[in-house]
């Protein structure tokens, strides 16, 4: 376990607990605020099972982390549980701080509220996803009137997480970093190696059901022949091999390329044309922002929550109803037959005029002002 070391601490510091960093939006944002808050608070301490993440964090952030060959269990609940106990040895050590909670809300939530600490946690997705019975939502509204505040990132989040868990949380939209996205899509390479006559499609997304990738394979598959087209999967995930396996079955090798994520993940959105998102639920998908700034035309499932809100409804992009590879395939098509892309051209230029909800400064320093008020 972590030693946990005698710094001088004061009631202004600060927590973060993230138990587990995945490659993802949530990881995104844990990434950006963290940052952010660095240079702006004096005393942060990041508390997570992930040591492979250090360097992407300011040298200013303590980081208590497992011993590294605790990482080979890979389970979350351990992840939880490892870190919880490396939360109560900061406690017990005397130590005066606030709890801000990325993950594992319900964990930091009994250990703020047993040892009287100021606590805010984030919920970054659809309970759908993470309250799927009575009895997870009976636990979830139970602890969840604790917290001292309550962060959503979506209106529409907040709508579902205040009705459902009588809460009264707060909506602070994801930070959109323009500068990062810049930086990210620089090279000289044709990612997708075709012409410019041939439809670029894009799929980036971890390969769990909560993505839903197979209907995005499922809508490719349908594409007429007499359209030109090449698309790419970038992300990796449990779903990955029975993926691959339809692909080959299917014929669709030269057509379908999957790709583990990577750090050129930009490049792709930059060079494609065509974005699609097709999961089930989300919070606020940072990967719709990104193709929003970058000018690409967006496919999204209306799922909840977040895409219907980033698209206006429809007005900045196409919306399509969940599990319906078939609507995508006809939605991929009117695109294609669109040669003057005046409509598309349209709803994109609306969706890159409407980012400034998504503003890096404004939406930080919400999260800067919320601790404030807390610690």
């Amino acid at each position: 376990m972590a030693k946990i070391e005698s710094n001088l601490l004061s009631k202004k510091n600060l927590v973060i607990f993230s138990p587990s960093i995945d490659q993802g939006g949530v990881e995104k944002n844990l990434f950006l605020i963290t940052e952010f808050l660095s240079k702006r608070l004096p005393n942060i301490f990041l508390i997570t099972s992930n040591f492979r993440d250090k360097k992407k964090f300011s040298k200013k952030i303590k980081i208590y982390t497992p011993p590294k060959y605790y990482w080979n269990f890979r389970n979350r609940l351990l992840n939880n549980i490892t870190c919880t106990i490396i939360l109560l040895k900061l406690i017990l050590s005397k130590k005066k701080f606030s709890l801000l909670s990325f993950n594992a809300n319900i964990f930091a939530t009994i250990v703020a509220k047993i040892f009287s600490i100021k606590a805010i946690v984030r919920i970054n997705t659809s309970h759908k996803k993470w309250s799927t019975n009575f009895f997870k939502r009976f636990i979830f509204k139970f602890f969840l009137k604790y917290p001292d505040e309550v962060i959503v990132n979506s209106r529409e989040l907040k709508k579902e997480i205040d009705k459902e868990f009588g809460v009264n949380s707060e909506c602070i939209y994801n930070p959109l970093n323009k500068s990062e996205i810049l930086k990210s899509i620089k090279t000289k390479k044709n990612i997708f190696g075709v012409d410019k006559k041939t439809l670029k499609i894009l799929f980036i997304g971890r390969l769990v059901d909560q993505k839903d990738p197979f209907t995005f394979i499922k809508a490719i598959k349908n594409i007429p022949e007499n359209i030109k087209y090449k698309s790419f999967m970038v992300g990796s995930g449990y779903l990955k091999e029975e993926i691959l396996k339809f692909i080959k079955e299917n014929n669709l090798d030269n057509k379908l390329i999957q790709v583990d994520y990577t750090k050129r993940a930009m490049q792709y959105l930059n060079q494609c044309d065509l974005f699609v998102l097709s999961s089930k639920f989300e919070g606020l998908p940072n990967v719709l922002l990104e193709a929003q700034f970058l000018k690409k035309f967006i496919i999204s499932t209306n799922c909840p929550t977040g895409p219907k809100e980033i698209l206006l409804n429809g007005k900045a992009g196409n919306l399509i109803d969940s599990n319906s590879p078939k609507d995508l395939t006809q939605k991929i098509i009117n695109f294609h037959k669109d040669k003057k892309k005046k409509l598309n051209k349209k709803k994109i230029l609306l969706g890159y005029k409407q980012l400034q909800r998504f503003d890096f400064n404004t939406n930080c320093k919400k999260y800067l002002n919320l601790i404030k008020r807390i610690i």
